[in-house]
């Protein structure tokens, strides 16, 4: 399959291209959806891991107060960054996916 949303046909490598159907172009765009919502916990969760690594050296006494209060703020607004983001991106699949239920079974229309 080519980036520009088209497919070859299954006639072989004479076949004419074909355009992708609805239920193709769903799987792919709840596809970059999941992908963006498990990037965003990766974000998360590599920031946490951070910020304790930053924790620890300066216990160890490896790293001054000064750096690590700058490092410990970046990675702090990484984080609020990415919640925001994966929050932003689960709560339009979340109105989708509740749009979509609630027309099917005719309780509103659109």
């Amino acid at each position: 399959m080519s980036s520009s949303g088209w497919r070859r046909s299954n006639a072989g490598l004479r076949g004419k291209i074909e355009p992708l159907t609805s239920v193709e172009g769903a799987i792919l765009v709840w596809l970059a959806i999941g992908v963006g919502i498990a990037g965003g916990v990766f974000i998360v969760a590599r920031s946490a891991v951070q910020i304790a690594s930053v924790a620890y050296r300066v216990i160890e006494k490896e790293m001054d107060a000064r750096t690590a209060t700058r490092q410990t703020t970046l990675l702090s607004l990484a984080m609020v960054a990415a919640l925001i983001v994966t929050a932003v991106v689960a709560g339009y699949a979340i109105l989708v996916m509740f749009a979509t239920l609630l027309e099917g079974s005719g309780l509103i229309g659109f």
